[in-house]
């Protein structure tokens, strides 16, 4: 039997019993036809004749479940039945003719639920006032004798009116003014806070879910692409004829480097770090393609990174550090304060390049013809996308039509979409047909967007009394935006500080990755903060509090009251932690906990979640490390669905023991090193925690984002964990570079010997 695994699971599907709630995916078909008494209102839903509903969802779904939880806000506001719903995800032509009607569409940072929930939840609302206005209008009775209930209005006596019935005369009535329209309380919530199952769950399971990489179209052709092996380089020549009478072989297509698109919005920091130069060869399979593609004689100028190594730019940035950068900031006197000090410990940090490998190949289908383009691909900033492959193609905007399916996993680095270009460049040169582009694992770890390797050098001051009275910290990293506040943002208040920032040109460009800066900073900062609790003789958990004081908050300090309220937050969750860990009780010999806390605010008055964790290994003295507990208190404001939030942290934890573990792009003569999956590990089943505890913490503050919080505290329990069991002080990734034999006696680093690969 020939077949591959999804198909097998359709077939599964397709024999199975049970209730399914459909998800619709506009996105990956030629057409979807509504029937033509559907009616759409404002801009956000679409009233079917059978009075199911189509939600907008104006974000992509990387497997972080907005699809589930922003159609649970706008549901609830609207009073829909559940079970009619059938979201589908936004257009970003219909969104850029309506002034951005949608809000926020591109997905980072975990600003769905922030930046969306109060949009979403308006919207319903003036809807539901709407279809109330119509309905009283067609009954006779005044709006405020009729309420809305599951999908529809009921009239005074008991009658009822679907949505659907009154929906089109709803659509010539215009939106009240917000100041106008009265928001459910909280307590009469059906919708909001209930761990109802994601609309997705049982598609993704059987195979019937559609990605970008599923698209499939009448005539399709398929194109493989290789850029330029060391970043920076450009293509010289190839010779077409080489491979011109192989199977399958269309053509070959050349593609200019150029924009790759912003990885964020503007105003939101986003920059364009563009892409090199790339050969395409076209065929009528990908396996074709492929093999032509290895076969094409290319000639390339590597460019001026030609000889640079991982280990050249590290030692750049170590000479870097030893001399004075930027001062980002600054507070108290920390010459004078770390001249008085009883102890000043020193220590630096390192941090790799690294991969986010989402498991869904990088892929964009483009159709250009004599109607315009179309094009389908998985993407966290479907706008932009859109945008970009206007420009590219040479097209006004409302002749492109961008279908977004569901992203299989994006993690940060699908905010680029330097891969939309490369398929409209590649349809521009074969119109006509369909032309599903698709990067090979190889591809995507050689021309990857990392965030920066980095150097971070710490020098701290203690008082006879243990106490943290000076902080010193230096960083040096290669190509990003302004990340300053990984450094600098601490989640306390040290009287005399001073923090220097400095970046220099790498040679791949960046890239987002789960956690932000704050994945790169926070296990750094906490692990010289636990070392100086193990040189004060203190414990960790005790200097925490000690320095989470909220009389350390400078009383001059822009939204003093803001950061007041994160530092009890984290005393609060970092209590609880301690609580349902049992911190204070000691292990056995080779085993040890860490812990960890911190919100992830970017600036003062940022709204943000807050998290603690306590992580619990064993070491066997041989090299061999198992993660035995992993706990997690987190406060992310108002919980739109306990279930998608616990699946985020799951998948946030499983996220930093692979990143702890393995996770490191290395280069050498410019070309990255890792190829495959044989060469950069992922975490198994045999190696990730099965003992993990998360506990949500009730709150009716607005909605904070939850996909990213556990990543670095985790990594950072972690770390410390290893300490605290007697094995080597971690200051660079991955472990499967260090020897996790125990320290000897003298508290020095780990004995001689091979790291071990029984992680």
């Amino acid at each position: 039997m020939n077949t591959d695994r999804r198909s097998l699971l359709k077939s599964i599907a397709a024999v199975s019993a049970g209730v399914v709630f459909p998800v619709t995916m506009t996105g990956c078909r030629v057409a979807d036809p509504k029937p033509s008494d559907s009616v759409e209102l404002f801009s956000w839903v679409v009233m079917m004749p059978d009075n199911t509903v189509r939600i907008r969802i104006p974000q992509s779904d990387i497997g972080q479940g907005v699809v589930t939880t922003l159609s649970q806000v706008l549901a609830e506001e609207l009073d829909l039945k559940w079970s009619s719903i059938r979201p589908e995800f936004f257009d970003p032509l219909t969104n850029l003719k309506r002034n951005n009607v949608y809000v926020y569409t591109c997905t980072e940072s975990s600003w769905s639920a922030d930046r969306l929930f109060n949009p979403m939840r308006m919207a319903g609302a003036q809807i539901r006032q709407m279809l109330l206005t119509a309905a009283a209008r067609r009954s006779g009775f005044d709006v405020a004798d009729l309420r809305t209930e599951e999908s529809s209005i009921i009239l005074p006596g008991g009658g009822r009116q679907s949505y659907a019935e009154v929906a089109s005369a709803a659509s010539h009535i215009a939106p009240p003014h917000p100041s106008r329209v009265k928001l459910k309380d909280p307590a009469d919530y059906r919708l909001i806070g209930k761990p109802i199952k994601r609309l997705d769950l049982v598609p993704k399971t059987t195979g019937k879910l559609e990605y970008g990489i599923d698209v499939d179209l009448p005539g399709m052709l398929y194109a493989v692409v290789q850029q330029s092996p060391v970043y920076g380089g450009k293509l010289v020549s190839f010779d077409e004829q080489a491979i011109a009478k192989m199977p399958g072989v269309v053509g070959v297509v050349r593609i200019a480097a150029g924009p790759c698109g912003l990885n964020g919005p503007l105003a939101d920091g986003g920059e364009d770090y563009g892409m090199d130069d790339a050969v395409a060869v076209v065929a009528d399979s990908f396996w074709r393609a492929r093999k032509a593609l290895l076969a094409l004689p290319i000639e390339w100028d590597d460019g001026e990174f030609a000889h640079t190594s991982s280990e050249s730019i590290m030692a750049d940035l170590v000479s870097r550090a030893g001399r004075p950068q930027p001062v980002v900031r600054e507070a108290g006197d920390f010459a004078g304060s770390i001249g008085r000090a009883h102890r000043v410990i020193e220590a630096d940090y390192s941090y790799p390049f690294m991969d986010a490998m989402p498991l869904e190949p990088i892929n964009c289908t483009a159709w250009l013809n004599s109607d315009g383009l179309q094009v389908w691909a998985s993407t966290q900033f479907a706008q932009e996308a859109h945008r970009l492959a206007a420009v590219t193609a040479g097209l006004p905007p409302e002749r492109v039509q961008f279908n977004l399916p569901y992203v299989g996993g994006g993690f940060g680095r699908r905010c680029q979409n330097e891969y939309v270009s490369q398929a409209v460049q590649i349809a521009k040169a074969i119109p006509g047909k369909p032309i599903k582009m698709i990067w090979t694992r190889e591809e995507m770890m050689a021309r990857g967007y990392p965030p920066p390797i980095t150097i971070s050098r710490f020098k701290a001051g203690l008082d006879e009394k243990g106490n943290v009275i000076a902080w010193f910290n230096r960083v040096i990293s290669g190509t990003a935006p302004d990340q300053s506040y990984g450094p600098a943002r601490l989640p306390h208040y040290v009287p005399n500080l001073r923090i220097e920032y400095a970046r220099v040109k790498t040679p791949q460009p960046f890239g987002w990755m789960r956690g932000v800066a704050f994945t790169q900073h926070v296990w750094m900062n906490q692990g010289f903060q636990d070392e100086l609790a193990v040189a004060a003789g203190r414990d960790p958990v005790d200097l925490y509090m000690d320095l989470l004081d909220e009389g350390s908050v400078p009383t001059d300090l822009k939204g003093r009251d803001v950061a007041i309220r994160r530092i009890r937050h984290m005393r609060a969750v970092l209590k609880r932690v301690c609580q349902i860990a049992d911190w204070e009780t000691p292990l056995s010999q080779g085993r040890g906990k860490g812990v960890s806390v911190s919100d992830f605010s970017y600036w003062d008055t940022y709204h943000t979640g807050t998290a603690s964790s306590v992580v619990e290994v064993t070491l066997d003295g041989k090299g061999g490390l198992r993660v035995d507990h992993v706990y997690v208190v987190m406060n992310c404001g108002r919980i739109l669905n306990p279930e998608v939030v616990r699946g985020q942290v799951e998948g946030s934890i499983f996220w930093a023991i692979t990143t702890a573990l393995y996770g490191k792009i290395t280069l050498k003569d410019g070309r990255v090193v890792q190829r495959n999956f044989q060469d950069h590990n992922v975490a198994r089943l045999a190696t990730a925690c099965r003992n993990i505890v998360v506990e949500l913490v009730e709150s009716d503050d607005h909605p904070a984002g939850v996909g990213e919080d556990a990543v670095p505290i985790v990594m950072t329990a972690m770390l410390n964990a290893i300490y605290d069991a007697g094995g080597p002080r971690i200051r660079s990734l991955p472990l499967s570079d260090h020897v996790l034999s125990f320290r000897k006696q003298d508290g020095s680093d780990a004995l001689p010997g091979k790291p071990s690969g029984n992680l």
